[in-house]
């Protein structure tokens, strides 16, 4: 037996017996609304944002006016049914604990284990359009939830409608973000669009939305006021959704275009379009590239003043050469709305480079309490020369080949030359 252990042996030894602590979960806290402001105001202060900043832009959100979302999620092996908030310590709605106490039923057991997610599509007035994600399998499931649907309408008013989907392939619906995936809907009652708040508008069960939709629904007013749109005008919205805020200003506007890659997004678009006061909405299906910039401005009836505006999808920046085109067909506002200040800093130098100035800069807080905010930078042509000569250079006009004048002379006679 060796009688000399080295110590290095020994100490490894007894940490392998000691049992290790096992770690905390780590507890992310959303960052409050002065925690933002402070993160905004060094954001322009270190980079040097020009522009002017405005007042922030909120509006305080109500339970009822926000999307909620029930789930199912393994825990310990077993599937638990959990109740999601749009915000930390916002109060549940009435009617989102009574259809959570409901579910929770042993007379829905089976339906409840299909459950995938049920999203509370809110209309802004108070009023929910309910999206049910399960896989029903067997009849009793099935049989279930038609028991559960006879539910909502005998007993929840506030519920307008009732969507069954499926997504293939399967993943998790969720309509605050661009999903890649094919969904089937079917309709157990109400009617495939719901209402804006008080707007006149509408938009399909299935589009995109932001969960809290107080501040939202005023963002349209919020614009008009910031740029101040003269006679003539003419408005593009990109990644548009439903195109709420198009619909909304075109009273304002001589034209208004949206586009967005979404079907839902084209349903709820041409829905909206025949709600305008005006017949001067059109929408064009689907992603924004440098191409149908140069496609759509080569026809000379859409030559005007035009207003840009691009409401950036979260992760998605928009693609090269953008820049570019945007500014080369000269409009005469470009608006971005983005959430990543990163971005938002390279666009303010590639625009910059292209002869627009940021004359604005407005931040959002868009949904209070989760912990995100936005921005709204205006950019306009540099008229003046604030970019040290570097001035915008008019805005084309492209003549189409077959319009072309040309000029053929023919060679003279001798007769001709003589005379």
């Amino acid at each position: 037996m060796n009688r000399f252990v080295k110590k290095s042996d020994v100490r490894k030894r007894l940490q392998q017996e000691v049992p290790k602590a096992a770690p905390k979960p780590v507890v992310r806290r959303a960052a409050s609304f002065e925690d933002i402001q402070k993160q905004f105001s060094s954001w322009t202060h270190d980079m040097r944002i020009p522009g002017k900043v405005q007042a922030w832009f909120t509006a305080e959100a109500k339970p009822e006016n926000s999307d909620w979302k029930i789930y199912n999620k393994l825990i310990n092996g077993h599937e638990s049914l959990l109740l999601d908030a749009p915000a930390k310590g916002m109060d549940t709605p009435e009617v989102v604990t009574q259809i959570f106490e409901q579910i929770k039923k042993e007379h829905l057991r089976n339906f409840r284990k299909a459950i995938r997610t049920i999203w509370f599509r809110a209309c802004g007035n108070g009023n929910f359009a309910l999206v049910v994600q399960a896989n029903l399998r067997g009849k009793n499931s099935a049989h279930e939830c038609k028991t559960f649907v006879d539910f909502l309408e005998r007993s929840c008013p506030e519920i307008i409608s009732c969507h069954q989907i499926q997504c293939q392939p399967f993943v998790p619906f969720d309509p605050t973000v661009h999903q890649s995936t094919r969904i089937e809907s079917r309709c157990n009652f109400g009617k495939d669009f719901m209402p804006l708040g008080d707007s006149g508008f509408c938009m399909h069960v299935l589009d995109w939305a932001p969960r809290i939709k107080d501040a939202w629904l005023k963002l349209p007013e919020k614009i008009a006021s910031a740029i101040h749109p003269a006679k003539g005008d003419r408005f593009f919205e990109f990644y548009s959704g439903p195109s709420f805020v198009a619909a909304s200003l075109s009273p304002l506007f001589a034209q208004v275009e949206s586009q967005d890659c979404r079907e839902t997004s084209m349903e709820s678009s041409r829905q909206n379009s025949r709600l305008a006061p005006q017949e001067n909405m059109r929408f064009h299906r689907g992603f924004f590239d440098p191409g149908f910039l140069t496609k759509f401005f080569s026809k000379s009836e859409n030559d005007g003043r035009w207003t840009f505006y691009f409401n950036l999808p979260e992760g998605e920046p928009l693609p090269a050469g953008s820049v570019e085109t945007i500014a080369g067909v000269r409009p005469e506002r470009i608006l971005i709305e983005t959430a990543d200040l990163e971005q938002a800093q390279k666009l303010i130098k590639q625009f910059r480079n292209q002869g627009y100035v940021l004359r604005k800069s407005i931040p959002l807080y868009l949904e209070p309490g989760r912990g995100k905010f936005e921005i709204l930078a205006i950019f306009v042509p540099d008229r003046v020369g604030l970019l040290g000569g570097k001035r915008p250079k008019p805005a084309p006009n492209p003549i189409k080949p077959a319009h072309k004048t040309l000029f053929v002379q023919k060679a003279p006679t001798f007769r001709q030359r003589k005379d």
